[in-house]
């Protein structure tokens, strides 16, 4: 795995449901700006308030829109049993790489991790390792990673904790060919990149795909005077992106660029009015609306 991988929301109409035509946009300007790949059923993508047949019907959606593409589905839980039932959903649907969050809330430890992924694996999907300790309270060590390694169905490690020195010790701890390593923080990707990753999971190419494609591609071919300044250029609308929880100031974006409407579903709500303003000013900023 390698470039850029959008983590795609999931654009709601009014009623709660599905919008499979702005989805369907979406998509397309994810294809033509010339991304890897797509995470479809992400955290940016609602995944928590999505049924398993919702999820069906995305896994679907999406295979058939860009199956060009490498998709990838997020089925991971905090329940094994639950994660293996939408591992094999997502295979049934002719995606065979799924994202994988560690286990929220139950805080297992390196043990139990290494059962909850090898169950996973038996699926015969590969996996995409996800840490985001801000999220789940639970950080995988390098220790416990080089424990991991020794299932083979996982394949790449997404690292959301935006520390290149724990990067630094993934790598020296399990190689720099074992795993390919996606950055899962877009404030970082140009230096995570630079000790050994392969590109990005991220949510700002949602918007501002085509910049993303030249920031990880220009860093991988070595030019990292140029990603650098891409990097640098995209701190703001990085900084707007999470200035209320992800996915609320994406979709927001989305919307007052006319591409999709700024429905969530429940316990998410919309943003406060004060930070859409804030949010708009920064989009004006880079010619988006």
């Amino acid at each position: 795995m390698k470039g850029v991988y959008t983590a795609i929301v999931t654009p709601f109409d009014r009623s709660g449901s599905i919008d499979f035509n702005a989805m369907g946009s979406l998509l397309e300007m994810q294809v033509n700006a010339g991304v890897s790949g797509i995470i479809v059923c992400g955290t940016t993508g609602e995944a928590a308030t999505l049924s398993i047949e919702e999820k069906v019907s995305l896994f679907e959606f999406v295979k058939e829109k860009c199956g060009q593409l490498d998709i990838v589905a997020g089925t991971g839980t905090n329940n094994t049993a639950e994660t293996v039932n939408q591992t094999k959903a997502a295979l049934e649907c002719g995606i065979n790489k799924v994202l994988i969050v560690t286990p929220y809330y139950n805080k297992p430890s390196c043990a139990g991790l290494v059962r909850h992924y090898s169950e996973v694996a038996n699926t015969g999907a590969g996996i995409v390792l996800y840490n985001v300790p801000g999220r789940t309270g639970l950080n995988v060590t390098p220790d416990t990673l080089e424990e991991l390694a020794a299932i083979e169905n996982i394949i790449a490690v997404k690292e959301a904790t935006g520390d290149m020195k724990q990067l630094a010790e993934y790598i020296d701890a399990v190689g720099s060919d074992r795993f390919d390593f996606l950055s899962g923080d877009d404030f970082t990707v140009v230096p995570f990149i630079s000790l050994g990753g392969k590109g990005v999971i991220s949510v700002f190419t949602n918007i501002l795909p085509e910049l993303g494609v030249a920031m990880v591609n220009s860093a991988i071919a070595g030019d990292f005077k140029k990603a650098a300044d891409i990097q640098i250029s995209l701190n703001r609308i990085n900084k707007a992106m999470f200035m209320e929880p992800n996915p609320l100031p994406v979709k927001t974006s989305l919307s007052l660029m006319k591409l999709c409407e700024d429905n969530f579903r429940a316990p998410l709500d919309k943003m406060e009015e004060k930070n859409i303003a804030k949010l708009s000013e920064t989009l004006k900023d880079y010619s988006l609306i």
